[in-house]
C-alpha cells in the first residue's frame, strides 16, 4: 500500500477585512492575530499589519497549504477552530522597543461551518467577546473575515460525526497529534 494513499491536502485562504464597534480613549494601533492548530498541541500564528485606531481596515489575506493524514485532516475539519484576537498596541515606545499588545476582544470560528457550507467558504462579520463589560446599548466589537477551503478535502468519517467527544470509541486517535498547517504560509495583500 502506498504511504501517500491515506494523505489529504487542503488549501485555505483567510482574509481579514475590517473592524467596527471599537471604542478608544487613547491613541495606538489595532491588529488582528489569528491562531490555527498545527498538531501536537502547536499553533500557527498570523498577524495583520497594525493600523491606526481611526482606520480599522486591513484588507489582508493569508494563504496556507496543508498536508496530513485523512484521519487528522478530518479531525481538524470536524473539531478545529480558527481563533481571532483583536489587539491594541500603544504608539509610545519604551527605550526604543514596542510595547506589548493588549487583547481587546476574541472570537472562534469552527472549521466545520466553512467545510459544511455549499461553497466551502464564508464571509461574515464575527461578533467578538470583549474583555471589558459593555454598557447597555453598546454593540460588541466585530471583525469582517473570510475563509475559503479548497483542495482534496477528506470526508468526515461517520464515527466522528456520531461521537461528539473524542473518547475510547472515537476513530480519530490523532485528534491531538494531527500534522496540519506547517507546510506553507504566505502573507498576501489584495
Amino acid at each position: 500500500m502506498d504511504k501517500f494513499q491515506d494523505q489529504a491536502a487542503l488549501s485555505c485562504e483567510l482574509s481579514i477585512k475590517k473592524a467596527r464597534n471599537i471604542e478608544f480613549n487613547s491613541t495606538g494601533s489595532l491588529f488582528v492575530r489569528c491562531y490555527m492548530s498545527a498538531g501536537n498541541k502547536n499553533r500557527v500564528r498570523f498577524q495583520t499589519t497594525e493600523v491606526s485606531s481611526s482606520n480599522m481596515a486591513w484588507n489582508q489575506s493569508f494563504s496556507l497549504d496543508c498536508l496530513g493524514t485523512i484521519e487528522s485532516m478530518s479531525s481538524m475539519l470536524f473539531k478545529g477552530t480558527v481563533i481571532f484576537e483583536l489587539r491594541w498596541r500603544s504608539n509610545i515606545s519604551i527605550f526604543g522597543r514596542k510595547r506589548k499588545s493588549q487583547l481587546l476582544a476574541k472570537a472562534e470560528v469552527p472549521w466545520r461551518t466553512v467545510y459544511e457550507s455549499s461553497t466551502m467558504d464564508t464571509e461574515n462579520w464575527i461578533v467578538m467577546n470583549s474583555r471589558k463589560s459593555l454598557a447597555d446599548g453598546v454593540k460588541p466589537p466585530a471583525v469582517q473575515i473570510g475563509i475559503k477551503l479548497g483542495g482534496a478535502l477528506p470526508a468526515i468519517p461517520n464515527a466522528m460525526t456520531q461521537n461528539k467527544s473524542c473518547g475510547a470509541r472515537c476513530q480519530c486517535r490523532s485528534c491531538v497529534n494531527c500534522e496540519l498547517f506547517a507546510l506553507d504560509a504566505a502573507l498576501e495583500f489584495f
